[in-house]
């Protein structure tokens, strides 16, 4: 009995929810005074002890009186093991697995009273479960039934479908043993069914699809499947579109849906996208429909990078070796190309000696002692959050204080800093840095002394190399300086007795600026000749223009600038050698005269490009391709029978369009139907005058 009563308690306390319950140790019974609670009195009213087949909860509990029949029952440490017996509550609505959704199907538009068009499928979780199928509201004008049980929903009626009409229905599932608190049966939310009359398209599964993937995703793996539905049942192809960015990223099996990873991926390249847009296209086979759904697949950032510092060698110099515990030395950066966490960045240090924070601040964290250690070189480390974490290092360089037995050192041995020609004065160069383990301050110079070598000038403190004031002509195309650094021995005591000088190399290369344009230096001497009627492609002349500048800036591509009103290009030039040649077959008494205007461009390959123009004219040499013309068909004048030999009789006149000798004219007489005639009549060759060669006979 006091089993049975304790395993009713433990029921209970499942039902309140007493975490305690669930615990290793037994939980602690109620105390009497709890006994008439209505807890215990709803508890024995309850019945949670109704033994149902819906499983078993096996658990050892504490044997004791408890509640309201525990009065006559003295409590029992004993533990006892006890079978509880869950009874399933009908307290769950049924839901509909009908997929892909919304639902949709087709009818054939010839078919007869109840053929079935789709069955409705529908799950409850409760054991007792009785779900049967309802139409709630029908938009078809009854063209449909759906039976109850099964869920099938089938057509009514003889009258044909309608080609491409939708018929909508709205149904629901109702749990007939299951009841809500207001009495009513437990149901599903009311669906629509659309139903396509002859055809419709392919229906995916899901009204969209989404993917998210690391950047580590491994190519051609697969990223997921899409599925489209043929109401036809034919063969699906799918093929898949990117919109924007990321074409050709991903493929897709045309027969299978599943969409494969086509290419790698780095989420830090600013040129890949981090979220891509694709579309996904179902077309059924032989011509059939074609659907279209949205795929996202996002790209998730993976710790595939390690911090990097910013510099791989810090160096501080001149530190005292008594500084202050928890002076700072100096600070380091480091950066992580990943994103979030992954690119969150700790600091920490390989020694004691010194300690460093978030911010890449090392401070001194024990008393220096130069004379043992004048050079601390620390690894310092910057690791990221990611998982696992990934880290970067660098070497840190402190050089403490001592006496004066080290020269000078400098960062390089060699130093090549790139200037503009066209730099102005006081133009920054370089700066050199050199460091003395000794601590002392270093002086900057030239070899031979000074601070001044040609064009370029030295700050004796700082290493830092300019452009004297002067003016400035960097006609060379480098210029090589050797500087020298000097310790002052102001580490120590006596130190500047003996002082060290170390020396090294600055190659200044002067760096091409596009600031001379193309010029056309025989541009005023260029007379070209052209014969009227050459072919188009006849050579004319070569043009050449000069640019001081050198590499690309030096350059030079040429073409033809387009004359205004000019109907098409009469020239054409060689971009590279700048041989001009006719577009055309040139006429001179035609519409192209004597001279015919071009003008040349030369362009250079700078950024921005600079130009020069040259113009000239180009002659057009004449051909003898035009008769002479007289400026009448005939001539008619009377002589007198007395006219005197020697006499001008009337002057003729002809003209030739042509030029110099080609339109030169000679006249000669001929007499076509009496040669005698030339016996009265003579022409002057040159005017054209005709005169009466010897007196007229008058017999």
């Amino acid at each position: 009995m006091s089993s049975t009563l304790c395993a009713l308690y433990f029921v209970f306390l499942l039902v309140s929810g007493h975490v305690g319950a669930f615990s290793d140790d037994p939980f602690p019974c109620p105390e009497p005074d709890d006994c008439d609670s209505e807890e215990c009195r709803h508890l024995e009213r309850s019945g949670l002890c109704d033994e149902v087949a819906i499983g078993n909860l096996e658990i050892t509990v504490q044997n004791c009186g408890c509640c309201f029949l525990c009065s006559d029952i003295k409590p029992d440490p004993e533990r006892q093991r006890v079978i509880i017996h869950l009874k399933d509550v009908n307290d769950e609505p049924p839901y509909f697995i009908n997929r892909p959704l919304p639902m949709q199907a087709v009818v054939q538009l010839n078919a007869p009273p109840g053929t079935p068009v789709f069955k409705l499928q529908a799950r409850d979780p409760d054991t007792d479960h009785n779900i049967h199928y309802f139409l709630v509201r029908d938009r078809t004008g009854g063209r449909f039934e759906v039976d109850e049980r099964s869920g099938e929903v089938r057509t009514l009626g003889s009258d044909p479908f309608m080609l491409d009409k939708e018929y909508v229905l709205y149904v629901k599932a109702e749990d007939q043993n299951g009841m809500t608190e207001d009495r009513q049966h437990q149901s599903t939310g009311e669906e629509r069914l659309s139903i396509m009359g002859g055809k419709r398209p392919p229906q995916f599964y899901m009204q969209k699809y989404e993917a998210t993937i690391p950047e580590n995703q491994r190519k051609d793996s697969d990223i997921i499947e899409v599925k489209a539905k043929s109401f036809a049942d034919r063969e699906i192809r799918y093929t898949l579109k990117a919109q924007g960015k990321g074409a050709g990223t991903f493929n897709i099996g045309p027969t299978t849906g599943v969409v494969k990873l086509a290419k790698d991926l780095d989420y830090e390249d600013l040129r890949q996208p981090k979220t891509y847009s694709l579309v996904v296209t179902a077309t059924e086979d032989s011509g059939g429909f074609s659907t279209s759904v949205e795929l996202t697949i996002k790209v998730t950032d993976v710790n595939d990078n390690a911090p990097r510092f910013e510099l791989p060698d810090y160096q501080a110099h001149n530190v005292d070796e008594d500084v202050a515990v928890g002076t700072s030395i100096l600070q380091v950066s480091a950066s992580d190309m990943d994103q979030s966490k992954n690119a969150e960045i700790e600091y920490s240090l390989d020694k004691e000696d010194f300690t460093i924070d978030n911010k890449g601040i090392i401070y001194s964290n024990k008393r220096l002692d130069a004379d043992i250690n004048n050079t601390y070189v620390l690894t310092v480390r910057a690791t990221d959050r990611g998982d696992p974490p990934l880290t970067g290092t660098a070497t840190v360089r402190i050089y403490t204080e001592n006496k004066n037995d080290e020269p000078p050192k400098f960062s390089q041995d060699v130093y090549t800093p790139n200037v503009d020609e066209n730099a102005g004065p006081n133009t920054l160069v370089t700066t050199v840095v050199a460091s003395d383990k000794d601590g002392d301050n270093i002086y900057f110079g030239f070899v031979g002394g000074g601070t001044v070598s040609g064009m370029f000038q030295i700050e004796e403190r700082t290493g830092v190399i300019r452009l004297i004031s002067g003016h400035i002509q960097l006609d060379k195309d480098k210029y090589e300086l050797n500087v020298t650094a000097r310790d002052d021995g102001a580490c120590c005591k006596n130190g500047a007795l003996t002082t060290h000088t170390s020396t090294a190399l600055v190659v200044v290369f002067i760096t091409d600026v596009n600031d001379n344009k193309p010029l056309f230096e025989e541009c005023s001497t260029y007379a070209p000749q052209v014969e009227e009627g050459a072919p188009s492609g006849t050579n004319v002349i070569k043009v050449k223009a000069i640019d001081n500048d050198k590499g690309h800036n030096g350059q030079v591509r040429y073409s033809i600038v387009q004359q205004p009103n000019q109907k098409g290009t009469k020239f054409i030039v060689d971009e590279v050698t700048g041989d001009i040649r006719t577009n055309k077959v040139f006429d001179r008494e035609g519409d192209d005269g004597r001279f015919v205007s071009v003008t040349v461009k030369a362009t250079d390959r700078g950024n921005p490009p600079l130009e020069g123009v040259c113009s000239f004219k180009v002659e057009i040499t004449d051909i003898n391709d035009n008769p002479p013309l007289f400026d009448r068909q005939e001539y008619r004048e009377n002589v007198k029978q007395d006219t005197p030999k020697g006499t001008n009789i009337l002057r003729v006149s002809a003209s030739d369009e042509d030029a110099d000798n080609n339109g030169a004219i000679v006249y000669n007489l001929t007499a076509p139907y009496d040669p005698t005639d030339l016996d009265y009549f003579e022409i002057n060759p040159d005017s054209g005058w005709i005169s009466l060669k010897k007196a007229l006979d008058v017999s």
